[in-house]
């Protein structure tokens, strides 16, 4: 994991600034330089009251700028809450991995965070049978666009699949790595069947009421450590239709320890959707104006984007079915389809 070979010198240690996107360039932002050194205090002393008085102060300086609707504060109050979660898991957060031999699957994930490979494809075939009735269903769906946080074309599998799942991952020595990697005993938890389209609303929801789609629009990282998860194609996926990509080693990325918390909080309780979304979060200074959805803002021909289409690991049905991965360490991307469709299981393991 990141503690145990972490990067700190990588190209996304500066994260990048939500009101830097061009199409909100008109909306207001705080533009003082603050100085953030007593609540980089408070949270490295574990201070929790003291953290948030300073971050209402600091967030206060822009009132006398910019009055608080209702709505703003409405929407303000869900990534305060997510904030102070993630102060208390990162106060105390030095997972590290457990080491083990000869698991191939395990090598992968901690030096790279993913792994590439392939399930029998008689299993593949029997799943794809078996889901036929539902994947049609999926596909069939008109086009709509959901609230924030709900996926479109998206069902949740019952047990049995959960257990179908589990005993593959188990027999491969999926699991054994997988709970090595965590330090803990995983399951399968949770499989859902996905159906991704062109007509696919959910990765977009990050400044959803925005129009431009770059490249890597849906490059993220998962806002919650301590989970492994995994992506079983059921249908053929090439470059068009939005292949899994992930960015080798960035598992082990070592971001500023307030960028850490106030990116997670923000990409969990604020998809800065709208401008009401966006308004307190533009209150807080620059460098907390943060998110791990960060993928909506890379800009095309940027050295950045440069830099990711050159690195990330792209699973094509050429190369495996199968992706095991570390979700809330490492940046990955389901890219939008270009074409046709891509049919996958998405699995949790905790």
């Amino acid at each position: 994991m990141r503690l145990d070979n972490p990067i700190t010198d990588h190209k996304l240690f500066s994260m990048l600034d939500v009101a830097a996107y061009s199409e909100v360039k008109n909306e207001y932002r705080q533009t003082k330089r603050i100085d953030l050194s007593k609540l980089h205090n408070k949270f490295d002393t574990q201070d929790l009251n003291g953290f948030n008085s300073e971050l209402d102060r600091i967030i206060s300086l822009s009132f006398k700028e910019k009055r608080v609707s209702k709505k703003e504060t409405e929407l303000y109050l869900p990534w305060r809450k997510k904030l102070e979660r993630y102060f208390n898991f990162y106060s105390s957060y030095k997972e590290h991995s457990l080491k083990i031999k000869n698991n191939k699957t395990y090598d992968d994930l901690f030096e790279n965070g993913y792994s590439f490979q392939s399930i029998d494809q008689k299993k593949i075939t029997f799943l794809k049978n078996r889901l036929k009735n539902n994947i049609s269903e999926l596909l069939a769906e008109e086009a709509w666009k959901p609230p924030v946080g709900v996926y479109d074309q998206d069902i949740y599998l019952e047990k049995y699949y959960v257990k179908y799942v589990h005993e593959i991952f188990k027999n491969n020595g999926v699991l054994e790595a997988a709970s090595a990697y965590i330090n803990k005993k995983l399951s399968v938890k949770v499989v859902r069947l996905a159906a991704h389209t062109t007509a696919t609303q959910s990765p977009k929801q990050f400044l959803y009421d925005c129009k431009n789609l770059p490249k890597h629009n849906n490059l993220h990282i998962d806002p919650l450590e301590g989970v492994v998860k995994a992506l079983i194609y059921l249908s053929d996926v090439t470059e068009e239709n939005g292949p899994t990509q992930y960015l080798p080693k960035s598992n082990r990325f070592i971001y500023d320890p307030l960028q850490t918390i106030f990116s997670r909080a923000i990409s969990t309780g604020s998809y800065c959707q709208n401008k009401s979304s966006r308004a307190s979060i533009f209150r807080l200074p620059k460098k907390l104006r943060v998110t791990t959805n960060f993928g909506r803002l890379i800009k095309d021909g940027s050295s950045l984007e440069k830099y990711l289409t050159k690195n990330l690991a792209v699973l094509t049905s050429d190369i495996g079915n199968t992706m095991i991965f570390d979700p809330g360490a490492g940046v990955h991307n389901g890219p939008l389809v270009k074409k046709g469709h891509r049919i996958s299981l998405q699995v949790i393991m905790e």
